[in-house]
Parts: C-alpha cells; structure tokens; sequence
C-alpha cells in the first residue's frame, strides 16, 4: 500500500521531468499523452491504496512512511514523510482523478499550441505538487507542496510571456 502511495505521488512528477529532459525530441502530442498516462496512473496508484486501506480495520488505517530523514535532533526528525490515511486517499482520488480529466482535456484544448510540451511539464508538476501537499505526513512537506502548487498556478497561467508596451503602462507614472 505505501509503495502505491508513491506510485501515487511520484508518476507526474517523472512526467514532468520526462517531458522537461526530452524537450523537442518528442512531438506535442505524445508530451500530453506523457502527462495523461502520468496522471492516470496516478489515479489507479490511488485506487490500489483506498481497496487496501478499505481492507484494515478502521484503528490501523494510518500509516506513515519516511523515505529520507533530512534533519534530525533528539526527538526531532524532520524527513520526506508521507501520511496515508482515510482523508489523504480521499484527496489522492480527487486531485488524480480530476487532474487526469483536466490533463487529458488540454490534449484537445492545447493542439497546435507553441508551448504545448511546457504546458504539460508544468501541469504534470502542478499535479504533484497537489499530491504532495495532501500526503504531507509533516509541516516542512505540506510547505513546500503548499509552495509548489503556487508556483504551479503561476507558471501553468502565466506560461506565455507578456510582452508590455511602455505606452499602455503611462497610467504608472502619473
């Protein structure tokens, strides 16, 4: 269950990676079908997760896992943890599957685009980073996919450069 979990966690952002390093050397297409299979895969990762989970008694149905501690001190261990539990697989479903629904819409949506390959690279990121944030198993990890989905947002909106003329900023300088 836990490996599913970060099957789970980790297909979109290999996704993004994968279509990020092969850059032009593949066609826009199969960059969304990169992405769509990426986020769908997540999707049957959770699937795994909430039959298993569904088969445990309701008091063990929490398991954490630690794949690397980054800090640790006494008591204290800060790490790449993740929580799985009743309500992160119910958010895992839910980010996955609309996710999955959204990326495989832009494959239509996006056609012919310029920047379809950094469009997809930037949606499979943004999906792991929803990922992330709702199977943080600690503060430093819900941050930084707190973080992640905010970058995300951006660069998944404002992909296009903006090129500003002088003229229609005048109103700024009085």
């Amino acid at each position: 269950m836990i490996v599913a979990a970060w099957i789970c966690l980790v297909a979109p952002l290999a996704a993004a990676l994968l279509i990020t390093l092969l850059g032009n050397s593949i066609s826009r297409r199969v960059a969304g079908y990169v992405a769509t299979a990426s986020v769908l895969g997540s999707f049957a990762a959770a699937v795994v997760v909430l039959a298993k989970l569904w088969s445990e008694a309701p008091a063990d149905r929490s398991h954490a896992s630690t794949a690397w501690e980054w800090l640790t001190a006494g008591s204290f261990h800060v790490g790449l943890r993740i929580l799985v539990d009743p309500l992160s697989v119910f958010m895992m479903l839910i980010v996955s599957g609309v996710g999955f629904l959204i990326v495989a819409y832009s494959i239509g949506y996006m056609d012919g685009d310029n920047e379809e390959r950094r469009y997809f690279a930037y949606m499979a990121l943004f999906v792991f980073s929803m990922l992330l944030l709702v199977q943080a198993g600690n503060l430093v990890i819900l941050l930084a996919g707190w973080g992640l989905v905010g970058l995300g947002l951006i660069v998944a909106i404002a992909r296009r450069r903006i090129d500003l003329d002088v003229d229609k900023l005048s109103f700024l300088r009085g």
